[in-house]
Formats: structure tokens, sequence, C-alpha cells
């Protein structure tokens, strides 16, 4: 799978815009076709959350990137996992 940004029809050649560069690998295609395709306007404007979060966490270290990536996913991961839980047993407690 190729999907570049330039092949990204959001791209403009104003002064103020940029192509955004990644490794060119099936993994970085599919993740940009993705936010293409399924949030495009997630990407369209610096004032979104996800811009602002991504400036905030943005770092030119590779390991650092990761581990923040990390420390985030768990993060989430631990809130999602205790909500999901605390649904369940609700259920369960309810249907007793």
């Amino acid at each position: 799978m190729k999907f570049r940004p330039a092949d990204d029809p959001r791209h403009t050649d104003a002064p103020d815009s940029h192509l955004v560069d990644w490794e060119d690998n099936a993994v970085s295609n599919t993740f940009a076709w993705a936010s293409y395709k399924f949030l495009p306007s997630w990407c369209e404007s610096p004032e979104h959350w996800t811009s602002r979060l991504t400036q905030y966490l943005f770092t030119d270290c590779p390991c650092c990137l990761l581990f923040r990536g990390i420390a985030v996913g768990v993060v989430l991961g631990l809130a999602f996992g205790t909500v999901a839980n605390l649904a369940v047993i609700l259920t369960v407690v309810a249907l007793r």
C-alpha cells in the first residue's frame, strides 16, 4: 500500500502548508490512509485537540517518542479497562 503525504488532496501549495514525512512502509501508509478516510477533520485544523496534543508530546528523539506513546497507551488502556470491567461487574450485579 502506498499513501504518501503528496497523495493527500488536503495538501495545498500555499506557503504555510507543508508535507509531513514518515517512513514509507505498510504500517505508516495504512495509518495515514485510515486517518484520511475515517477522521479527516482531525488533521485539517491546527486548533483541533489532536494537533495540540501531538505538538505537546512531539520530540525528535525516536525512543522518547516511543516511550511517550507507550505511556499514553498504558494510561488510556487502564482507563478503558477500568470502565469496561466496571460495566461488566455492574451488569452481573444487576442481573442477580
